[in-house]
């Protein structure tokens, strides 16, 4: 949450400079990295393709972000972003997982052995699974719909 007052703080002082942008921009990244990686952990994603759906969208999101950001010369976030509603849904997450365990994120929802045959995925769906797809799908159809 706090990620999103720096720039600001520094440009109302006087501090920013080109350098902290782009320091900035690396610690933002390798950050999401390090988050994306604990919560499909928290989600109980296991090695599926469900795991790189979600890596992909994050970053992708991100990647293109900066693009923009670089080529427009203004970061653009649509109103349900990663930054702040990301922040939100992470902390959320953190609290249901510990208000009700973590095996409740491997809670079977939907069996889908009957419409994909793809070697990796499992038979089920669970929560942690369908959360994951719903995030990873979103973040990149935003980021590529600019």
């Amino acid at each position: 949450m706090l990620d999103e007052m720096d720039g600001k703080q520094a440009r109302r002082t006087g501090n920013s400079s080109p350098l902290g942008l782009i320091f900035d921009h690396g610690v933002d990244c390798f950050s999401l990295g390090v988050q994306t990686i604990t919560y499909m952990r928290f989600l109980q994603l296991g090695y599926s393709p469900i795991s790189y759906v979600l890596l992909i969208g994050v970053y992708s999101a991100f990647h293109f972000e900066t693009l923009g950001e670089y080529y427009c010369g203004t970061l653009y976030l649509p109103p349900l972003n990663g930054v702040t509603d990301g922040s939100c849904f992470i902390i959320s997450v953190t609290l249901l997982t510990l208000l009700l365990g973590n095996n409740f994120m491997a809670t079977p929802i939907v069996s889908i052995e009957s419409l994909v045959a793809v070697p990796g995925v499992p038979p089920q769906l669970t929560l942690g699974m369908i959360i994951a797809l719903t995030v990873g799908i979103s973040n990149y159809l935003v980021s590529v719909k600019k």
